[in-house]
């Protein structure tokens, strides 16, 4: 394909972003506006050829700028969300799963939720995710996260937050009461840590959905586990390589997971301090990562397929992604 069709084709497809957190998406535009310490006009970390040296720390620290230094206010979490539906839904996204940082924002868990779900454009679904970090105060997280998952307006929980740290089994009775109410469940593993951290959440929250899980291409049991089981893993691939867990996307497994028959979704992570659009992974699915376009409309249906939408609405998004890989597949031959 050409690079003019290669731009058609990923522009037109309906997506799905299902592994996006707030606090790593804050508009550049706003983050200059509002932040208080002084930013170059194009920070060195946005570059594709950066890499961040260390997640704890230099990482970290670009988040407390482009995140804690600007969202202060409910009237700035409500603006800032409202620009990022507006972005996702200019780049044809049509559902969307966002999480939110549980215990970070001192308001009322419903004036939260609502400044989040306010601005929302049509043909724009969003699911706000509540995300419980396993490396924070447990008692503070825990008790957030209890007012939260009882809040009508919640849609999911995820735990984040590093691998090595914290035992999962203490939010299961988040995750229980979860599922009771219906709510979307998954979990981050398997990014920094190998294996053995996806199979500890697989065994102890009883989870459909990993946020990355790439690393248990690691493990042949692994990756049998997951289709036996029917786990979706919602891939980051840039932000894997921005965070050396891979050199380059030549080198990300995203080709083989899908080939091996793991249902794999493709998103942004944290765009903000990694630099990329939604729109951009799908093109550099083709270009980069060595997908076909055939391979990449199947990945772009895997989300609709786990989306939380009726099924008319999922019907008529996958009738158009094949639509669309009939006619540029044509156009690759």
């Amino acid at each position: 394909m050409s690079p003019v069709d290669i731009d058609s084709f990923v522009t037109a497809l309906p997506k799905c972003e299902v592994h996006l957190h707030f606090e790593g998406a804050v508009p550049m535009r706003l983050v200059q506006e509002w932040c208080t310490e002084e930013l170059p006009e194009a920070p060195p970390w946005r570059r594709r050829d950066y890499r961040y040296g260390s997640f704890a720390t230099e990482f970290s620290e670009v988040m407390r700028v482009t995140w804690r230094g600007t969202c202060d206010t409910l009237e700035r979490l409500d603006v800032a969300s409202t620009e990022i539906y507006r972005d996702l839904a200019a780049q044809n996204v049509l559902y969307l799963e966002m999480s939110i940082g549980i215990g970070a924002y001192p308001y009322p868990p419903a004036e939260t939720l609502a400044a989040f779900k306010n601005g929302i454009p049509d043909g724009l679904t969003v699911r706000i995710i509540g995300g419980l970090s396993r490396d924070r105060d447990f008692k503070l997280i825990h008790d957030a996260g209890t007012a939260y998952a009882a809040c009508g307006a919640l849609n999911g929980l995820d735990l984040h937050g590093l691998e090595s740290e914290g035992d999962p089994r203490m939010f299961l009775d988040l995750y229980e009461m979860g599922r009771e109410r219906g709510l979307i469940l998954k979990a981050h593993a398997g990014e920094m840590s190998g294996p053995d951290s996806i199979v500890s959440i697989l065994d102890s929250l009883n989870v459909k959905r990993i946020e990355h899980g790439v690393r248990g291409i690691e493990s042949d049991a692994l990756v049998q586990r997951y289709i036996d089981e029917d786990i979706t893993l919602d891939l980051c691939p840039w932000s894997n390589v921005k965070l050396g867990v891979y050199p380059d996307l030549k080198c990300h497994p995203v080709r083989d997971l899908h080939r091996r028959g793991v249902r794999v979704t493709v998103n942004t992570d944290d765009p903000t301090p990694f630099g990329q659009t939604l729109t951009e992974e799908y093109s550099w699915l083709l270009t980069e990562c060595g997908l076909s376009v055939e391979e990449v409309g199947a990945i772009a249906k895997n989300g609709f397929v786990i989306a939380d939408l009726d099924e008319r609405a999922k019907g008529q998004a996958i009738r158009k992604i094949d639509a669309l890989v009939s006619k540029y597949a044509k156009a690759s031959r």
